[in-house]
């Protein structure tokens, strides 16, 4: 019996070592828990062009301070046919704490936790805050930061003097 035991640990031990992604089905496609309620899945192309994933720490400066500039870029580009998600990439993070931090910075557009950290993963977002736009057959078009607003770690522009992902929002609606 205690050889049955030792192979199901080795079993599970070789399993848990493989890659399991390569088993599951995309994590793009898959529905996720919405703070606040319900569920989230990303657009099809009737509802948008593409979707921007923020992928946010709620407790991280620099991304609560990207708020503000990711409000206007939600209420400038979501009539034109650009989806928001914030991304909350935190395996520790409870609905109720993203819940409140919405709540408390007035985040409009739909948010989710990635606790798995599934859709991180998917698109090699490694930072926070960093943002991914995919498009409606879930093509990865842009990656990387929202501007250059940050110089280095604790060093920061007044303004911004490039602005990354509005060129690359710009850039899908213009088809460039």
């Amino acid at each position: 019996m205690k050889h049955f035991f030792d192979v199901c640990l080795l079993v599970s031990v070789l399993l848990w070592g493989l890659d399991i992604g390569t088993f599951a089905s995309d994590p793009i496609d898959q529905a996720f828990p919405k703070v606040g309620g319900g569920s989230y899945q990303l657009p099809e192309k009737q509802e948008a062009e593409a979707t921007v994933l923020v992928f946010f720490g709620h407790d991280c400066p620099v991304s609560n301070g990207y708020v503000p500039e990711l409000k206007r870029l939600y209420a400038e580009f979501k009539a034109k046919g650009i989806a928001f998600c914030i991304v909350y990439a935190d395996a520790d993070l409870a609905q109720v704490d993203a819940e409140a931090h919405t709540k408390e910075y007035g985040i409009e557009c739909p948010a989710i936790v990635d606790s798995e950290l599934k859709l991180a993963a998917r698109f090699g977002a490694t930072v926070k805050p960093e943002v991914a736009v995919v498009s409606a057959d879930r093509t990865l078009l842009y990656r990387g930061r929202i501007d250059n607003r940050y110089v280095d770690f604790g060093k920061q522009r007044i303004q911004p003097t490039s602005r990354e992902l509005r060129a690359a929002i710009e850039a899908i609606i213009n088809k460039q």
